[in-house]
């Protein structure tokens, strides 16, 4: 393994740095799927990072909904039947490990990341005190963002970005999120007042000063009526809803805007009737930036004052199904986060 280098990281983070790596950590794993209870935690080994990863010692986890769904769909994303894995895929910590080729980091330094969905079938995830991540997808933390915050960048904020990059938002465009007080609802909308667009919602009223403070110009209470009566011509939709709410939200676009759903699915004869263009959720490929390039744009944003995180509730380690079932109610404010280091994870 390369030497690290360590000028510049504070002693504290050094300290943990020279530590080796321990052979067993603490994890939550799924042995088979389930409700929430089917996740245990117990001891596994610590990976080693090989070429071109980076071993995290990890501080912080976000929760996402595509975790609770792979506990409950065997199989879903192509992931082995009944074999054990450890859950969630975004994290924040310091760099304790780097394999060959990678001298982008330092040991000790601040980071976040996301795994890679479906390319790791070892017992890696981020319900874990240490993950092996793709050096590409380890971006250096915003100092503006605790550990806890970070860890809620990854899906969401990939998601977002994405979105926004495939409607191509642009200033003064008026633009829907459904769900906006939700994480990806809540990334998609800073990315978009980055961009000079304005911003209108769906949520309910308890969200409202929340939303208020990211910018989001109007907040339709949905549960005052049909959302789609409430507002019309819009230049881009962005549905993080799903079911109705995508075919509904087709109702609230101007002739020719642009309709995204990162929830749901709406057919092309659907997309006709409407007169509207629909455009895919894209993995990355062709003409599409990589995760890690949109991970250190939100990053970018984030340093530069125009993004956060907002940490709805947190959970330790062991209470990960209980933060699920907490998810699973589909009324989150921003981000649910496992605390993993409560020493560490709150600090910037």
């Amino acid at each position: 393994m390369k030497p690290f280098v360590l000028l510049g990281i504070s002693a504290w983070a050094v300290g943990l740095a020279l530590a080796a790596a321990p052979a067993t950590q603490q994890a939550v794993v799924m042995h088979t799927n389930g409700g929430p209870e089917v996740l245990k935690l117990q001891s596994v080994p610590v990976l080693a990072p090989g070429a071109g990863q980076v071993l995290i010692r990890v501080y912080a986890a976000g929760v996402n909904p595509v975790d609770w769904k792979l506990r409950s769909h065997p199989g879903l994303f192509g992931r082995p039947v009944g074999k054990p894995m450890i859950l969630g895929f975004d994290i924040a910590g310091i760099v304790a490990g780097v394999g060959a080729g990678v001298g982008a980091f330092r040991g000790g330094e601040p980071v976040f990341a996301t795994l890679n969905l479906g390319a790791d079938t070892r017992l890696n995830g981020a319900y874990a005190q240490f993950a092996v991540v793709a050096a590409d997808r380890v971006v250096a933390k915003p100092a503006t963002l605790t550990f806890a915050e970070a860890a809620g960048i990854g899906v969401a904020g990939l998601t977002g970005m994405r979105a926004v990059l495939e409607t191509h938002i642009a200033a003064g465009q008026q633009v829907l999120i459904t769900g906006v007080a939700g994480g990806v609802g809540s990334a998609a909308a800073q990315i978009a007042r980055s961009r000079g667009a304005h911003v209108l919602g769906t949520a309910s009223p308890r969200h409202r000063a929340y939303l208020q403070a990211l910018g989001v110009e109007q907040v339709i209470d949905y549960t005052a009526g049909r959302f789609e009566d409430q507002v019309h011509d819009v230049d881009v939709v962005i549905d993080t809803v799903g079911g109705d709410t995508s075919t509904r939200a087709l109702k609230t676009l101007k002739k020719g805007g642009t309709y995204i759903t990162v929830a749901g699915a709406v057919s092309a004869q659907q997309c006709a009737l409407a007169a509207v263009v629909c455009v895919e959720d894209r993995a990355p490929g062709a003409g599409v930036p990589s995760d890690g390039e949109m991970l250190r744009a939100v990053a970018a944003l984030a340093a530069a004052g125009k993004y956060t995180v907002n940490v709805d509730k947190t959970f330790a380690l062991a209470q990960a199904g209980a933060a699920q079932a907490y998810g699973e109610q589909g009324h989150t404010q921003g981000k649910i986060i496992l605390i993993i280091d409560s020493a560490q994870a709150l600090r910037k």
